[in-house]
């Protein structure tokens, strides 16, 4: 999980913002669906970064106790500084740990909760070296009658038209080899991990956030979100790799073509289209 993003300066926090903001359009339905009839329910979520999500989500009626884990040992003393008390925390935990089970198990008897009713993995999956045994694991911890929702990113079903020379189909092309920005076909291998551990009622829920015409302020902050870290990720590849080729070429084109992309993802003609996975599992052990 070496590779999972943390966001921890004030531009990551930013765009953090931003995205959350964007997601929440296409968030809220599922969620609305998952709490549904559902009252005092247990919360756990997985990758609460700095915790201020969470807090958005799941502040919410039908909730009773919500727990956050995350990687980053320091986000997650944050988040538990700043928002943890009777209903919300937030804790370190590496999934992929040999004693992550131990660990959460340990975590959920020091805070009275015997079993989760919904557990939400957001961008998660997509950062994990092994995500089906990590499925397999959270399994047990899911109540009878529970709800598993898990959230990925869709890119083959992102678009940008008009498309001039290809070079958002190009740019996703090679999103795809950084290793920073986890498994992008993530989102169709779940379903099949879900399967093979022995889960039930799994339901995919495709969505999108949109931006057309005149939505000019949208589209910035589409593509500032999902565009704009890349060439962050290709200059540090690049000290850490220099002798590395694909870098080097990724690093070229972007000086040729990366303000020509953004120039048509948020121009008046474009249709920008992020896509996502939601995958919902109604069914406990």
């Amino acid at each position: 999980m070496e590779n999972q993003a943390v966001f921890e300066n004030e531009w990551e926090v930013e765009r953090l913002h931003i995205q959350n903001k964007l997601l929440w359009e296409c968030e809220q339905p599922v969620f609305d669906k998952v709490f549904k009839g559902r009252s005092g329910a247990r919360v756990l979520d997985i990758g609460c970064n700095n915790g201020c999500k969470t807090m958005e989500r799941f502040d919410r009626p039908e909730v009773s106790r919500v727990m956050g884990l995350e990687y980053n040992e320091a986000l997650a003393r944050w988040a538990h500084g700043k928002h943890g008390g009777e209903v919300f925390s937030f804790h370190p935990c590496d999934l992929e740990s040999p004693s992550f089970a131990r660990e959460l198990s340990a975590l959920m008897e020091q805070a009275g909760i015997e079993a989760f009713d919904v557990i939400y993995a957001s961008f998660v999956l997509m950062h994990l070296r092994d995500p089906q045994t990590v499925l397999k694991t959270l399994r047990p911890f899911l109540a009878p009658g529970g709800c598993l929702l898990i959230e990925e990113a869709d890119d083959l079903a992102c678009s940008l038209t008009p498309d001039r020379q290809g070079l958002f189909r190009q740019f996703l092309q090679m999103l795809a080899l950084d290793p920073y920005a986890g498994n992008r076909r993530c989102g169709e291998q779940v379903v099949g991990w879900l399967e093979r551990c022995g889960y039930r009622r799994i339901q995919q829920l495709p969505a999108a956030i949109r931006a057309t015409g005149g939505q000019l302020k949208k589209k910035e902050d589409i593509f500032e979100v999902f565009c704009s870290y890349f060439p962050q990720d290709i200059k540090l590849l690049q000290k850490v790799e220099q002798k590395n080729r694909v870098w080097f070429e990724c690093e070229c084109w972007l000086e040729r073509n990366y303000d020509a992309l953004r120039e048509n993802a948020t121009s008046m003609k474009s249709e920008f289209i992020f896509a996502l996975q939601f995958i919902l599992c109604r069914e406990g052990v």
